[in-house]
């Protein structure tokens, strides 16, 4: 148990926050933020494992080499991040923790309902249809080494890629970190990603609130409560985005509606408000890859939001370029699009 723990904060903290250091420092706003550098780092973790797996699971190979290729291009880029950046890395911690000074009541209180929801991801345990195949699929694919050849509900082969799934192998991803940290699939899926993936969504929601309130911490404080309020009473409909927030967030369209989508928003006023830099439509480009990666919705509403998000700010701007670029971004959309109608 002490060996699993220890490989998840490697490769689910450290890591991601060695990737975050790669796109901050081609950046200026908020290049010290801890929370920019995981919720970066995250972007690029699951941008990265689309790239990788997608011609994988095409030509059928195994989940061995998946995990060794992947493993292999995070290998690299953490140690290119270390050795370009170990010197900021004292100054990004002393930073964060001389940061919890200034923090505010209302900072303190969204501390407290973050604490309370993650006792509740811990205490209770919601079971959910949909891991008859996420779950299974990423058993089945460990217990047999590949990547979606073999129908995680029968057993059985398949005889073509099933085009709803294939193109976001979310699944593929959870068996890989299972296989990095020696832990079942399962609890992988409903311990530690639930967690995760809950602090990390409120990373975002942080930054947003920075953003959108020209750093002020009382005001972000203040939308942070707001929004956790929102997310706990938001239990109406089994389909509202904070339900799944709160429940199933280690499956994809919860993932997509609490993390990624959010994070397009954020990026879109850092790059269309506060002028971007190459590095920011890098991380753009490569959160279009995470949005396909974590659910088939991703393929689209990714797409979309920043869509209309482009055209809004370029009409704004009267700048084309703007929009031109923004399609650029959408490009993993598109052929994932395309893909999906080719093999419907």
């Amino acid at each position: 148990m002490i060996k699993s723990m220890a490989l998840i904060a490697v490769f689910l903290g450290a890591l991601p926050f060695l990737l975050g250091l790669l796109y901050t420092r081609f950046v200026e706003e908020e290049k010290d933020n801890i929370l920019l550098h995981m919720a970066a780092g995250y972007v690029i973790l699951f941008g990265l494992f689309e790239i990788v797996a997608l011609p994988l699971i095409w030509m059928r190979q195994s989940l061995s080499l998946l995990f060794g290729i992947y493993g292999g291009v995070l290998l690299v880029a953490s140690g290119v991040s270390l050795t370009f950046n170990y010197r900021r890395i004292p100054g990004i911690l002393v930073g964060a923790w001389r940061s919890i000074r200034h923090f505010t009541l209302c900072i303190w209180a969204q501390l407290a309902l973050i604490a309370g929801q993650v006792w509740v991801y811990v205490r209770y345990q919601y079971i959910n249809a949909d891991d008859a195949f996420f779950v299974a699929a990423a058993t089945t694919a460990q217990a047999t080494n590949t990547i979606f050849a073999y129908n995680p509900y029968t057993g059985t082969a398949y005889t073509s890629l099933p085009s709803r799934y294939v193109l976001s192998p979310l699944y593929a991803f959870i068996a890989t970190v299972s296989k990095a940290t020696d832990t079942h699939p399962a609890i992988i899926a409903h311990s530690v990603f639930m967690i995760l993936f809950l602090l990390l969504a409120y990373a975002v929601y942080a930054l947003l609130g920075r953003a959108l309130f020209s750093y002020n911490m009382e005001k972000t404080g203040y939308f942070l409560v707001l929004l956790s309020g929102l997310n706990l009473f938001s239990a109406y409909s089994e389909r509202t985005s904070g339900l799944f927030l709160l429940i199933r967030l280690w499956q994809g369209k919860a993932m997509l509606a609490g993390i990624l989508l959010p994070m397009i928003l954020y990026l879109a006023i850092r790059i269309f408000m506060l002028e971007g830099k190459a590095a920011d439509w890098i991380l753009l480009f490569l959160l279009m890859c995470a949005c396909c990666m974590v659910s088939s919705m991703g393929v689209i509403l990714g797409a979309v939001m920043l869509g209309i998000l482009g055209m809004i700010f370029a009409f704004r701007s009267k700048s084309l370029r703007l929009l031109i670029r923004a399609a650029l971004c959408c490009l993993p959309n598109l052929l994932c699009a395309g893909i999906y109608l080719m093999i419907k």
